[in-house]
């Protein structure tokens, strides 16, 4: 390997490397940084500079970004990140991209890496269901969802949106579309540093999507998906890593199924024990933290093993919890008042990296916080 390849991050079975040493991913997830990195709008650099400038301080060397984001043809859509990437199929809002071109162009100065997500399931950036509301021009039916607009609780069943979304893995048009931004992704060049995407060793890893869902009836859409969407970005940038997004919340099956892939050379998992209904948000007693950290000890043990069976390495690129939101923090919006409390979270973040810790190079490659 000429010294060049080796500022690659690089795969070798159960564990990662960097200029011929183990590299173990200290992360943070900064879905806002294209945006942020605008030079108008909603930009905001000095506050990414500070940001940036306090992870590295705390040992952050892995930021996980968005690179992807689709407006409705409907109009404004609730909770959705703007201005969007991407405004039609193949349409592109240039000083969003020159966001993103900034954004690498800073980790470098940071010692930082990137793994850079190529779309989301969630409907916060348009996401899979916005491929498919363009595929069928019709409106997505939303989940049950915050409105932090309107302050209120909107949008409607559940199961209903994830059947619309499941199309996403199957639909012809929604399946082009998507490959066409993968391709113009991975073939820009930054316009700050004139370096192509593809051969900047900066960006550590490329994600398929964030979160895309195993949903039973749509396994064999799901596996071709992972694996003809792998195959191109690899055949585009093969100095890159690859990973599908995955949860990995469904079991064994499910996991194997999103990461047998010969293009997928980094497995995925996130846990959110608030999400997952193992967490009580108003009860301030050790029980439900208890809970949810055993929850997270057997999920890492889990995941661990099958993707050392895989013999690929696994990072844990999701973990949060809210702040307290008992007492005078017991409020439906008081848990995100950065004055609340962080007493639960603390405990659990130092249980997540204590456990990940505990599987480094036989199975994990670090972990990266949400909130």
């Amino acid at each position: 390997m000429t010294a060049q390849n080796a500022q690659f991050v690089t795969a070798h079975n159960t564990h990662l490397e960097r200029n011929h040493h183990t590299f173990v991913v200290r992360g943070a997830n900064y879905w806002q940084a294209m945006n942020l990195g605008m030079s108008s709008g909603p930009g905001n650099r000095s506050r990414v500079l500070h940001d940036l400038q306090q992870l590295s301080s705390m040992g952050i060397n892995t930021l996980r970004i968005l690179a992807a984001s689709e407006a409705s043809q409907f109009g404004q859509a609730p909770d959705r990140i703007r201005p969007e990437l991407t405004q039609s199929p193949g349409i592109y809002n240039n000083d969003v991209w020159e966001g993103l071109d900034w954004i690498l162009a800073q980790l470098p100065h940071f010692n930082m890496t990137a793994c850079i997500s190529l779309g989301n399931f969630w409907t916060w950036s348009g996401g899979a269901p916005q491929y498919v509301s363009w595929a069928t021009d019709t409106r997505i039916p939303y989940p049950v969802q915050w409105d932090h607009k309107h302050k209120v609780f909107s949008g409607g069943d559940y199961d209903e949106f994830l059947a619309y979304t499941a199309h996403f893995y199957n639909n012809t048009r929604a399946q082009k579309w998507y490959r066409t931004h993968i391709r113009r992704v991975l073939t820009r060049t930054n316009s700050v540093t004139n370096v192509p995407y593809r051969r900047d060793p900066n960006i550590m890893a490329w994600e398929l999507m964030n979160e895309p869902q195993y949903i039973r009836g749509y396994e064999l859409e799901l596996a071709k998906w992972i694996d003809d969407s792998a195959r191109l970005v690899h055949a585009l940038a093969p100095m890159h890593l690859v990973t599908s997004g995955a949860e990995s919340k469904n079991g064994a099956h499910a996991f194997k199924l999103m990461h047998a892939s010969p293009y997928v050379t980094l497995a995925s998992c996130h846990f959110w024990p608030l999400n997952w209904g193992y967490y009580n948000a108003t009860d301030p007693t050790i029980h439900s933290i208890q809970e949810s950290i055993s929850k997270m000890q057997v999920f890492v043990r889990n995941n661990a093993q099958w993707t050392c069976e895989l013999n690929k390495p696994t990072v844990l690129f999701e973990f949060g919890l809210m702040r307290d939101n008992w007492g005078k923090w017991g409020g439906p919006l008081d848990a995100y008042d950065p004055r609340a409390p962080v007493t639960h979270r603390d405990m659990f973040y130092q249980a997540v990296y204590k456990e990940v810790t505990r599987h480094l190079n036989n199975g994990f490659a670090g972990a990266a916080f949400w909130a």
